[in-house]
């Protein structure tokens, strides 16, 4: 892939002089360096190492409105396998007190809310019912889970690329347990949330798919849950139905597994895998812990330019090893840039701009009519460059990750490697604008 940046110097340089004049950026005083006398000299000769690290940590999901299942191999970072859970609450009715009436069906009934990776394939999706009900108003990880039966109560394979409208999974319960409900049903034996939970007690979500997939389900809609379809005994059989809710508190459990392949020595906090040993790629997976770690042994490694006066600009070039639009894939939105120590903790954001009053997050970015994609995340650290260039601070070792108020459930599954500068096709680079005196 070619670089993202495409300024001609001649544009750039009208661009930083006017900025440098303006702005402040530069300690050059007007009365004595007239700009017509300056120039502007782009350096992108600074080393930039990439490791991949693991941050061991665990996260609330319980409060995400959506289930996980599915998995996803890779060989360089390893299997990652979602289960979800859930249980169904009572809903009052008036079904014993009704008459002429008949059971017709019982359905489970999923809103099916977003997938990542292969949707093109087949998937097969069994519900197994738990041992025991789940704890009602309790906090669940990321690392949890609850026994389960090991057959499944129902399953079903389906294609996950729904064209309709309702976009739901509808799986038809066993007549036999779904009978049994109905009866349950009427005779008041099932008449309150503590009941409906000795029955059913909850589902266990599981899929292991061949290909690479998520999806997720949303239990928290109001029309996710078991679905009674009942008759009249009338001449036009009018049909009646009566949906069953999952209870609030569902959640997913994230398992990863990295034996076997070129980061399964990532076992402490301070471990590092340094991106040459790993293909020259580094990885950010946050849903396995990964993430991407960076740093600049030394700002003093390029030669400074005859009449060095400053520095303009300093940009930090990350591009995502990536085909095409149309893989399985999707990069991040943002990602951001956060100091970081020897056990890899995430401390505060590096400054952004040249004035450093924001964080230094940035976009995905493509130009949209190559013919060959040219991608990348494009950093302004101006202020912390220019800091380290005067002796005002010193080049700390820094975490590539998503912004934490941007982290959901979708944006854990995400995952992307990095060039380093060795890569043949996708590097990382610190591109340095700086002005010198043209005599």
């Amino acid at each position: 892939m070619q670089p993202f940046l495409r300024l001609t110097l001649p544009v750039l340089a009208v661009f930083l002089v006017l900025a440098a004049c303006t702005s402040g950026d530069l300690d050059v005083g007007q009365d004595l360096i007239r700009p017509d006398e300056m120039q502007i000299q782009y350096i992108d000769t600074v080393t930039v190492n990439l490791s991949t690290v693991m941050v061991p940590d665990s996260f609330i999901t319980s409060s995400d409105s959506t289930v996980l299942v599915g998995r996803w191999t890779d060989p360089l970072t390893g299997l990652m396998q979602a289960r979800g859970f859930g249980s169904l609450s009572y809903a009052t009715n008036d079904l014993p007190d009704q008459k002429g009436i008949r059971f017709d069906s019982l359905v489970l009934e999923m809103d099916y809310a977003y997938s990542i990776g292969d949707t093109l394939n087949p998937v097969s999706l069994q519900i197994h019912q738990l041992q025991k009900p789940l704890e009602v108003g309790a906090v669940h990880y990321n690392t949890q889970s609850v026994p389960y039966n090991t057959q499944p109560l129902i399953q079903k394979t389906f294609l996950p690329q729904f064209k309709d409208v309702t976009r739901q999974i509808r799986i038809r319960i066993p007549d036999a347990l779904a009978r049994t409900f109905y009866d349950k049903l009427i005779s008041r034996d099932i008449n309150s949330a503590e009941t409906m939970s000795a029955f059913w007690k909850g589902f266990a979500f599981v899929s292991a798919p061949a290909n690479n997939v998520f999806l997720a389900l949303n239990l928290t809609s109001a029309t996710s849950g078991i679905r009674l379809y009942y008759r009249q005994n009338d001449l036009n059989q009018t049909a009646h139905n009566l949906i069953f809710p999952f209870q609030a508190g569902q959640f997913t459990q994230l398992a990863n597994n990295r034996s076997g392949t070129p980061l399964q020595a990532l076992q402490r906090a301070s471990d590092v895998i340094p991106s040459h040993t790993t293909g020259n790629s580094a990885f950010l997976v946050p849903g396995a812990f990964l993430y991407t770690r960076l740093e600049i042994p030394s700002l003093s490694e390029f030669i400074k330019p005859t009449g060095f006066l400053g520095l303009n600009r300093a940009e930090l070039v990350i591009e995502p090893i990536r085909r095409n639009l149309r893989d399985n894939a999707p990069p991040p939105a943002q990602l951001g840039l956060y100091f970081t120590n020897a056990q890899n903790e995430t401390l505060t954001a590096v400054p952004g701009l040249a004035n450093g009053e924001i964080s230094a997050v940035a976009s995905y970015q493509y130009l949209p009519n190559e013919l060959e994609l040219q991608d990348a995340y494009v950093f302004n650290i101006t202020q912390y460059i220019n800091q380290i260039m005067r002796g005002e601070a010193v080049a700390r070792p820094i975490l590539l990750r998503i912004p934490s108020g941007q982290i959901t459930m979708k944006t854990m599954l995400q995952r992307v490697a990095f060039g380093n500068r060795h890569h043949t096709t996708d590097r990382i680079k610190l591109k340095l604008y700086v002005t010198s005196d043209a005599n």
